[in-house]
């Protein structure tokens, strides 16, 4: 007589997945699942770090704008708007704004003696600098630094942007200007963007 533990129901089936875990069928189905999983990770870092690259570069490129439309105001205070006009094709010219009164704003840059210095350089509408903003620079400091001051920079202001300017003796249309003692690479920078920016003027129709 069967004990009172024994039923004389049928055993029940295992599920599909019992019957196969330890087959080749289920483990590239593991695998499958599991690469899909993977994918899908990988894929989500990827894209938000595209992303956040993206959103990194947008937000560094609204600072610099906002950066540079301040030191447009510096040069020209009293003007009422600053727009972006087509730059001409010269060499170490970045961009040119111009004011709303006729004033015109140059981003420029030359070699000094740790990397490019770049300025900014304003030429009134009656065609004589207005003055100068430092944008980027890596000179030395106490040394090429001395070249990147209101003092020296005061020295242009007034002068007319035409011909060009030299440290050395004075040729045929050109203006002979003195840089800083001990500054010689930094006070050339400063002068070849001064060059620039007068060869951009007249470009443009200036003097």
């Amino acid at each position: 007589m069967p004990s009172s533990n024994e039923t004389s129901a049928a055993p029940k089936k295992p599920s599909w997945i019992k019957r196969h875990r330890n087959g080749s069928l289920y483990t590239f189905f593991a695998i499958l699942i599991a690469a899909g999983v993977c994918g899908g990770v990988t894929a989500g870092v990827y894209y938000a770090g595209e992303w956040g690259s993206t959103a990194f570069a947008d937000a560094d490129q609204r600072l610099d704008e906002a950066k540079g439309g301040a030191q447009r105001a510096l040069l020209f205070p009293d003007a009422g708007s600053f727009e972006q006009v087509t730059a001409p094709a010269i060499d170490g010219l970045n961009s040119v704004y111009q004011t709303d009164s006729g004033d015109y704003v140059f981003d420029v840059s030359s070699t000094g003696y740790h990397g490019d210095v770049e300025l900014m350089i304003g030429i009134a509408s009656d065609g004589t600098v207005a003055g100068i903003q430092v944008v980027a620079e890596d000179e030395t400091d106490g040394i090429g630094s001395n070249a990147l001051t209101d003092d020296f920079f005061g020295t242009f202001e007034g002068l007319a942007a035409s011909g060009t300017l030299t440290l050395d003796e004075a040729g045929s249309g050109e203006t002979q200007v003195d840089g800083v003692s001990g500054a010689t690479f930094t006070s050339t920078a400063v002068v070849s963007d001064l060059n620039i920016a007068f060869e951009a003027y007249a470009a443009l129709g200036g003097n």
